[in-house]
Parts: C-alpha cells; sequence; structure tokens
C-alpha cells in the first residue's frame, strides 16, 4: 500500500511540473516578441466575368495578370491581426462579415479586409451587370472567393515565425498621382512597412501605402492594374509577399501619367511605369530604415450606423441588385485603429476625399501614419458636408451613402483617437 501511495505521488508531482513546464513554455511563446506570416492565394475568375468599374455590361475575356488576395498574419503576445489585400474594387462589409465567419485563427474585429480598387476586376458590388435591374455579381465565384480567403488566413497564421519590422515614409515620390479636382490638395506620403524574419532578416512581407486609383487601364482584360508591377518589383527584389492598401484616394486622386501615348485605357507601358517607380521608392526607403525589434499591437473599433440618402442606392436595393441590408434607413459600417510599434493605422470603409485624409493625419500620434482606405467596407466616396452636393463633386456625391457619411467616419475615428493608445480597447456600436 506504501509503495501505490508513494507511485500516485510521484505521478502527480510528475503532471504538476510538467503543467509547470507547459506553462512556462506557453509564456515563453507569449514574451517573444513579434511573430508573422504572410501568403497569397489567386482569385481570378476562370470564366467570363463582368467587370466593375466605368460602364456596366463590360465582360471579361480573360488576364493579363492573375488577381490576388495577399495575407499578413501577426501577433505580439495574445494579440493576433491580419491584414488581407484583394486586386478587386471593393469588398463590401457584408461580404468581409461572411469571410470572418468562416476564419478559425483570428478573431472577427482583427481582420481587416482591404480592396486596391482596380477597374479591372470582377463586379463584387452588382452595380455593373448586364443592365440596370440585374446584379453583376457572380455569385459561383464570390462564394469561391470567400472560402479562398479564409483558408488563407487561417493557413498564413499556421505559420508564424519569429520576426521583426522597419518602417519608413516619405512624400518625396516620383511622379505618381494627381487630384483632378483640386490639384493642390493632394496626399503624396508613401508609407512602408517591412516584416522580417527574426534569425535570417529575409522578407515575409511588405505593406505598401499610397493613395491612388488604379484605373489607368480600361479594357476587357482582368488587371490588377499598376499594383501589379509594384508587386513584381518588391517580391522580385526583396521577397516575400508584397501588399499594397489604397489611401484617402476620393474625389479624384489618380495616376499621373501622359495619355497621349496609348489610347484611353490601353496604356499598359504606363501601369507597368509607375508600379514599377512605386516598388522601387519603396525599397529605397526600406534600406534606410532600422530594424525595430519590440512591436506590441494594440486594436481599436468602432461599429457605427448612416442614413441612406442616395436615391440611386435605394432603387438598387428595391431591385434587388443590392442586398437590402439596411436597419430604420440606416447602414451599418466601422472604423478601426490599430498600432504597431511606434506606427498608427486607421481603415477607411470607402473612397475617401484626400481633405479628409490629411485632417486625419493631423490627429494621428504614431509614424508613420497608414490611411487604410477600402478597408472593411466599401461604400463609395466619403466626402465632408461642406463638400457634399457641390458641383465639382457631382459624381462623388452620385455614389455616395449621403451627406453624413463623412462627418460620422470622422467623428468615430476621432473618438478612437482619443482613447488612450496603451490600452486595448473594442468599442462597440454607437
Amino acid at each position: 500500500m506504501r509503495t501505490e501511495r508513494v507511485g500516485l505521488i510521484a505521478v502527480c508531482v510528475g503532471l504538476a511540473l510538467a503543467a509547470l513546464g507547459g506553462a512556462a513554455q506557453a509564456q515563453e511563446s507569449r514574451s517573444e516578441g513579434l511573430l508573422a506570416a504572410a501568403d497569397k492565394v489567386d482569385i481570378t475568375p476562370t470564366h467570363s466575368v463582368y467587370m466593375a468599374g466605368y460602364a456596366g455590361n463590360r465582360r471579361s475575356v480573360g488576364a493579363h495578370d492573375p488577381l490576388m488576395a495577399r495575407c499578413l498574419v501577426m501577433q505580439q503576445g495574445p494579440t493576433r491581426i491580419a491584414f488581407v489585400s484583394c486586386d478587386l474594387l471593393g469588398v463590401p462589409r457584408y461580404q468581409i462579415e461572411q469571410i470572418r465567419a468562416k476564419v478559425r485563427s483570428v478573431a472577427p474585429e482583427h481582420l481587416y479586409i482591404a480592396a486596391t480598387h482596380t477597374h479591372s476586376g470582377p463586379d463584387t458590388l452588382g452595380q455593373w451587370g448586364p443592365d440596370l435591374q440585374t446584379s453583376g455579381v457572380d455569385q459561383e465565384w464570390m462564394a469561391g472567393f470567400r472560402a479562398k480567403v479564409a483558408r488563407l488566413v487561417d493557413a498564413t497564421a499556421a505559420r508564424l515565425q519569429p520576426a521583426v519590422l522597419k518602417f519608413a515614409s516619405t512624400k518625396q515620390v516620383p511622379r505618381i498621382s494627381k487630384n483632378i479636382r483640386v490639384p493642390q490638395i493632394l496626399d503624396t506620403e508613401l508609407g512602408v512597412m517591412q516584416v522580417l524574419a527574426r534569425d535570417t532578416q529575409k522578407p515575409i512581407a511588405t505593406l505598401v501605402n499610397y493613395a491612388c486609383h488604379p484605373e489607368i487601364l480600361n479594357t476587357h482584360h482582368l488587371t490588377a492594374d499598376f499594383p501589379h508591377w509594384l508587386y513584381e518589383t518588391v517580391e522580385g527584389k526583396a521577397g516575400g509577399v508584397c501588399l499594397y492598401l489604397n489611401g484617402a484616394q476620393g474625389g479624384m486622386v489618380t495616376a499621373d501619367f501622359d495619355e497621349t501615348t496609348a489610347p484611353k485605357g490601353e496604356n499598359w507601358q504606363a501601369a507597368e511605369a509607375i508600379g514599377t517607380s512605386l516598388g522601387q521608392r519603396a525599397q529605397e526607403l526600406l534600406g534606410q530604415a532600422e530594424i525595430v525589434r519590440e512591436a506590441p499591437i494594440q486594436t481599436q473599433q468602432r461599429v457605427f450606423t448612416v442614413p441612406l440618402e442616395n436615391a440611386q442606392f435605394k432603387a438598387l436595393i428595391a431591385l434587388k441588385v443590392f442586398p437590402n441590408l439596411l436597419k430604420d434607413g440606416q447602414i451599418e459600417t466601422e472604423v478601426n485603429r490599430i498600432t504597431i510599434g511606434p506606427a498608427e493605422f486607421l481603415t477607411l470603409p470607402g473612397e475617401v476625399l484626400p481633405n479628409i485624409g490629411l485632417y486625419l493625419k493631423r490627429l494621428m500620434s504614431g509614424q508613420p501614419k497608414f490611411l487604410l482606405g477600402l478597408t472593411c467596407d466599401e461604400l463609395g466616396y466619403i466626402l465632408t458636408p461642406e463638400d457634399y452636393g457641390l458641383d465639382l463633386y457631382r459624381y462623388e456625391t452620385s455614389v455616395s451613402v449621403g451627406s453624413e457619411m463623412g462627418a460620422r467616419m470622422e467623428q468615430n475615428l476621432r473618438a478612437l483617437l482619443l482613447t488612450d493608445g496603451r490600452k486595448r480597447a473594442r468599442v462597440g456600436k454607437h
């Protein structure tokens, strides 16, 4: 009996030591610093689809270059986040919510899905179908897209490794963008975050943030437009995965190039030149950047509603071209604030005018400052109440949710910016 008792004590002690060892290992994992991984997946339609942007009833005849979803997962301690950039015109929030529901490795409020806003991808909203009464969304492709992105996030999160960071930014960029509405109001800041493997210093991912419509091309070929050559330039030189996240490019920040050198919409050389130039400038900046080893991650979110005033959007809902997501005439959307080490990121749920973007950057305290346009939603152009309805912005007003959208977005972003950045918070609906 005594022998059995001693044996039982030994087993209990062994289990206790194993538990302590496991806890110590878990604590060591939590304290080991930043973890990261990146990957990408091809989301190019394999058959003809209605294309988004410009005019309706434009069907694709093939792809010039692959459309991709590119994912970066980062974790510091218990906080894990993921950025996904898609070569699409926009991904509305109800589609993002369906993707979030499929992902198991990242909390829904920490999954930030963005669109580059290429005008040469499939219709993801519905309004570019064969006629005004018929949605242009290919539901089979859309279901496959959602599944691919969810699998991409989970597969990427399963390969996290110790990482360090580089940050860089500059307003001194080559000829990339112009504002054809008000030339003097233009955010030319290029922000770059590079994630490197801690041991080898080899790039895992490079996130490039710059405000410019990818609308150089207007053909029947699917293409990522100038970001395609940005990816090729960065990935070809540095390796890893390059993500392009657009900035405040509304009203109307577009590519700056000589439009007389090729037929309108067919200037492939200009798209290549601009994407290559942007990639080269990003690499030059990173070559001078210092390694950041400690990079705490903090997140905040606000979900809010805004009245839908746009008569055309209401008509498209009535025709079932757009899904009816209204609650008492209000659309629900979100904004997020993320800090990663010294850098600060704000997500914008549409195409924000550059004057709003510049104002938000003045309120931000991080460095560099990243404005992530068309992230977690695509609600069209977002204008100030003063700009809404002006003759100058007649087109932007026609594809805007309404006069209150800009003010409500600013109000919720200011609330996040006023929150103590040292505290991780998730603020609910307002």
